[in-house]
């Protein structure tokens, strides 16, 4: 287990001579207000594995220049939850991701693309994941812990192999590219505010400036006494009551015990105080309201004629539709079809089905079923 600053910095040094490096992570979820990394596992190509007691750390910055080199390959399966953590605590953007995940998807192996599925399917191993929701806070961790961990990270070089042969039989390597660079984007590590997803309830919408600071005010205290007190957010206030407090400006103890059924009585008089000050807040300093349009039912068909043509499309190439496009991407496509940023309207997804989407939307082609089969013709004159 590497538990020092000097065993750490000698497996950096270790990491930084490789070019590929298998990584996952443990962590502690069971009554915390957020995720806590707890172990961080390392598969280096020679076959070496080591575990990292993120415990024993105030920070993991000695990994940042691993997490960052562009020509070190970081393999990791489902990668996104792991690299978020990673992130926060080394303050590192992470940098050339190979995502087994998505790859197995973009592949066409989704009834394989859980690590267990791959393990078996190319390494003929079946792995169990009995540990997965054990107790990652303990030391030292029992020796089944260890085999777990090391389970994970085990297998990583060897699976990642396979599916780059298979992509480049396949021709979906720049498929494979493409969706990966996404993760050498700095927003995907950015945390939200403890205040946006409140602000974001249709509950809010219409709310004067000061109830926008009292959303804000009491969620900060919400997240900032989780941390503190290591007690999960809903056991103190869920959303709904921090609305009801704006909503009806409760800043006396007792209206915020009649508001707030969850909280705990020796919080109330805290949180009286943290309304009354957000109510005094100078609207210029207020939060700006958070502004979401529900999708209009007048584009419902419009949705679903997109839809189908995503499904019938994600048939031909023996992927999962989502991939292609999500909900939440065709409406936005439906209704900002000039913006750039849409991932339909670049690279593989354009060629594949974003370009027939365009032309639909534009009248320029349409959507016809010969013998049963949805096809995308040209519009007739």
């Amino acid at each position: 287990m590497i538990d020092t600053p000097r065993a750490l910095s000698q497996l950096c040094s270790k990491m930084e001579k490789d070019t590929c490096i298998a990584l996952d992570t443990e962590y502690i979820a069971i009554k915390q207000p957020e995720f806590t990394l707890a172990i961080v596992q390392v598969g280096l190509s020679t076959g070496e594995i080591h575990l990292i007691d993120a415990l024993a750390f105030d920070d993991l910055n000695g990994l940042s220049s691993v997490l960052e080199r562009q020509d070190i390959v970081k393999i990791l399966h489902d990668a996104a939850p792991d690299l978020v953590l990673l992130s926060r605590a080394s303050g590192a953007t992470p940098k050339n991701i190979f995502d087994t995940r998505i790859a197995a998807r973009l592949l066409g192996i989704s009834s394989r693309n859980s690590l267990s599925g791959l393990v078996a399917h190319y390494c003929g191993v079946n792995i169990s994941k009995k540990q997965q929701q054990s107790n990652w806070r303990r030391r030292p961790l029992s020796a089944a812990q260890i085999r777990y961990a090391k389970g994970d990270v085990l297998y990583l070089h060897r699976i990642r192999k396979a599916l780059l042969s298979r992509a480049h039989s396949t021709s979906r390597m720049a498929w494979i590219e493409e969706d990966m660079s996404r993760f050498d984007d700095p927003s995907q590590y950015l945390e939200p505010s403890p205040t946006e997803r409140v602000l974001k309830s249709p509950s809010t919408h219409g709310f004067k400036p000061q109830q926008r600071a009292v959303v804000a005010a009491v969620a900060n205290w919400r997240f900032e006494t989780a941390l503190r007190t290591r007690t999960p957010l809903k056991k103190l206030m869920d959303d709904k009551e921090i609305i009801r407090l704006a909503k009806g400006r409760n800043k006396t103890p007792g209206a915020v015990r009649n508001a707030c059924s969850s909280l705990p009585h020796r919080y109330i008089p805290q949180v009286a105080n943290v309304v009354a000050k957000a109510l005094d807040t100078p609207t210029p300093a207020c939060p700006e309201a958070v502004i979401t349009h529900p999708f209009p039912d007048k584009k419902q068909p419009q949705f679903r004629l997109l839809q189908a043509v995503v499904s019938r499309r994600a048939l031909e190439y023996n992927i999962d539709a989502e991939l292609l496009a999500t909900s939440k991407t065709l409406q936005r496509l439906i209704q900002n079809p000039d913006k750039r940023d849409i991932p339909l309207l670049s690279g593989w997804r354009w060629e594949v089905v974003g370009q027939d989407l365009l032309r639909i939307l534009q009248g320029e082609s349409s959507v016809e079923i010969t013998d049963g089969v949805l096809r995308v013709r040209p519009a007739r004159a």
